[in-house]
């Protein structure tokens, strides 16, 4: 018989921090095994159960979801397969009897860009009550180049002027939410580290407040309510990264419009595929065709908006290595020879060393600012604090 030592794990608290440690040793030592946030978390729900016992559960969730636990254990590579097929509660019962060793695996800082966004290292232990960013929330002070005071679409003819300022507030907001993970049959497809699905919202909001002579109206809002089916990809080809291998799969249903009556009323539908990829370890590439969802020509507010917004988007982003500094260029054309395209610059800048707030610059030229803009090219500038990345 193999002698193993075993360390229980001992939470110190004090100054309102806490300390979690766990070290365990073995002399023999035949295969590895990763215990995912999933069940460490589940863990810590276990242990304290009660209400009364937020604090402590609290702790153990801080100590725990970074770095990953990586547990090497004294089962056979047969055994191993075996576990894998557990649940999480049933593989979590079984710890205490296969743990030989704890090492370090992977810190939160060793995460990329599209797997902290989109959760692609773990299953996790989120609900429909947690919210987290999407999109950049953010309020900024912008300018156009070319006010659209009559805006018309070919089914919403249109000649009232807005006498609109060429100044606005924009302000947008963004959150996601986790609806279902590990999901059945499709956690079991080749290659498919992680599958989510998510509930989002996005509402963008042009405010005229420079504006009084027309009592500083709220110009513009689009409502983008999404469903999307996030899967993790395993891009790695004899443990190296392949930056031609997506890190990630999005498809998409998304609903946009302006909430308006005619004929300043816009919306459409669409179904869209989205590919993440990892070029560098801090450059990434986001591609996302998409397909409208066909109308009834009587309802159509914007049967012409393909020609203008195109048939998908490309995003680049870089960050630097602190990430405090981020750049992303986002870019869309109509691919028509009567060419019509949009390309928007957005600078991220932490500062005082907070890590939530931002200074924010973006700048914009083209057809598509906002959706009742469908049709109109401008350039745009603005300047203000953002949120989240």
């Amino acid at each position: 018989m193999h002698q193993r030592k075993f360390f229980l794990h001992s939470v110190l608290r004090g100054a309102g921090l806490s300390v979690f440690g766990l070290l365990l040793q073995s002399n023999c030592l035949q295969a590895n095994e990763v215990l995912t946030v999933e069940q460490a978390m589940y863990h810590c729900k276990t242990t304290y159960p009660s209400q009364f016992e937020s604090k402590k559960r609290l702790a153990c969730f801080d100590s725990i979801s970074t770095p990953a636990i990586e547990i090497v254990t004294e089962n056979t590579a047969a055994d191993i397969h075996a576990s894998e097929k557990l649940s999480a509660e049933q593989l979590t019962e079984e710890i205490p009897t296969k743990v030989g060793a704890v090492a370090i695996k992977k810190t939160n800082a060793d995460l990329s860009f599209l797997e902290r966004k989109w959760r692609l290292t773990s299953e996790g232990d989120w609900d429909i009550s947690d919210f987290e960013t999407y999109k950049s929330n953010y309020l900024l002070v912008t300018n156009t180049s070319n006010i659209n005071n009559t805006p018309q679409s070919p089914s919403r003819l249109n000649t009232s002027d807005r006498d609109l300022d060429a100044n606005d507030i924009k302000f947008q907001l963004s959150l996601k939410s986790e609806l279902l993970n590990n999901i059945p049959l499709i956690r079991d497809l080749p290659y498919v580290t992680s599958s989510r699905l998510w509930g989002a919202y996005t509402q963008q909001s042009y405010w005229q407040i420079f504006n009084a002579n027309a009592s500083r109206p709220l110009r513009e809002n689009n409502y983008e309510p999404e469903l999307i089916l996030s899967l993790g990809i395993d891009n790695e080809v004899d443990g190296v990264k392949k930056d031609y291998i997506p890190r990630m799969l999005n498809l998409g249903l998304v609903h946009q419009s302006n909430g308006r009556d005619n004929p300043l009323s816009r919306s459409w539908n669409r179904l869209y595929l989205e590919g993440g990829f990892e070029l560098t370890d801090r450059i990434s590439l986001l591609v996302r065709p998409w397909w409208r969802i066909p109308e009834n020509d009587r309802e159509d507010d914007n049967p012409d908006i393909e020609k203008f917004l195109g048939y998908g988007d490309m995003t680049v982003r870089w960050e630097t290595e602190s990430r405090k500094t981020a750049v992303s260029v986002l870019l869309r054309n109509n691919l028509r020879s009567d060419n019509k395209g949009f390309a928007q610059l957005s600078v991220q800048q932490r500062v005082f060393n907070n890590p939530y707030i931002k200074l924010h610059l973006m700048a914009s030229t083209g057809y598509g600012e906002t959706l009742l803009d469908y049709n109109h090219a401008q350039n745009v500038l603005g300047f203000g604090i953002s949120l989240g990345e």
